[in-house]
């Protein structure tokens, strides 16, 4: 997905025509307004906003990525956040948008300076999912507008004018893949597979690099388990994002569910090498797993004093 970034002026310019200001003009702690027209070509999970394609949640195979009105885009200089940009969608074509807004920069020179878009926020932090894929009525952070990063990085500012910026194209690409999931549980592999009301889940992974939280130029990075809190104990699919710094190999995936009554399961799933690159769609349904710890209920309380 390309995204050409412009500045909307009064007039009409040459698009060669460039402007230079001389860096010392530029006062310190400058407010400057931008303006990027964001271009989201075909139809992954790769831009911003999430759309289902075709179904409900457990059943789709496609996500649509799409801009929607006044999706939050966080500007970087550096690792410091500068300003925060919106978008408005095209009304005929929610995969295109212009996001504006303002950002304060202490120093600027067109052709050297360069800036990072992100979305959806300034954190990034894969902590704290709750295992919904949208936003709606009563829904805790959902991973559309909490989880689903996506970045552009070390855009060239290629013009300043009239307090405005202009930069040359950009390239927003996903930071995670979402996975879809829900657990059955199989006693020792033998019999009957019987389905697990989930009410947590912790996912590992064997090459240890899953992204807990990381800076903005990857310099800083968290690494670990990820756990997954449902707002709701369901048996159903649920929707978790997962960032692999290792997008390479096949992984093996473990995971401990806990269901609605307590009793922690655990079980793996092998990642094939080509569904691990950050982006991706994967789904895992109706994962089996095998092993079974069961938490006793206490028959009686016991009384400590201290």
């Amino acid at each position: 997905m390309m995204l050409g970034a412009l500045v909307w002026t009064g007039c009409q310019k040459d698009p060669l025509e460039v402007n230079l200001v001389d860096p010392g003009a530029v006062p310190e702690d400058s407010v400057w307004t931008i303006s990027v027209k964001a271009v989201k070509a075909g139809n992954e999970a790769t831009t911003k906003g999430l759309d289902i394609d075709g179904g409900e949640e457990g059943t789709t195979t496609v996500l649509n990525s799409i801009w929607k009105y006044d999706d939050v885009v966080k500007v970087f200089q550096g690792t410091d956040c500068i300003g925060t940009l919106s978008a408005t969608p095209d009304n005929l074509d929610p995969h295109s948008a212009v996001l504006s807004g303002t950002v304060t920069i202490s120093s600027i020179t067109p052709g050297t300076t360069r800036l990072t878009f992100l979305t959806p926020r300034e954190d990034i932090d894969y902590t704290g999912q709750a295992g919904n894929l949208l936003p709606g009525y009563g829904i805790n952070d959902p991973i559309e507008t909490l989880f689903h990063y996506t970045i552009a990085a070390d855009v060239l500012v290629t013009e300043c004018f009239a307090s405005n910026i202009t930069t040359e194209m950009a390239t927003f690409v996903p930071m995670q893949s979402i996975y879809r999931m829900n657990f059955r549980f199989q006693d020792g592999g033998q019999g009957d597979k019987t389905n697990i009301t989930a009410k947590s889940v912790t996912v590992s992974a064997a090459n240890g690099h899953l992204v807990q939280t990381q800076s903005i130029d990857g310099a800083t990075v968290a690494e670990g388990a990820i756990a997954v809190s449902l707002q709701y104990a369901t048996a159903d699919p649920f929707f978790v994002a997962l960032r692999n710094r290792d997008e390479s190999n096949e992984e093996v995936l473990t995971f401990t569910i806990v269901d609605e009554d307590g009793a922690t399961y655990k079980g793996t799933k092998t990642i094939p090498s080509d569904a691990k690159p950050n982006g991706s769609f994967v789904s895992i349904k109706n994962t089996t797993v095998t092993s079974r710890m069961d938490i006793p209920l206490l028959s009686s309380s016991t009384a400590t004093v201290l």
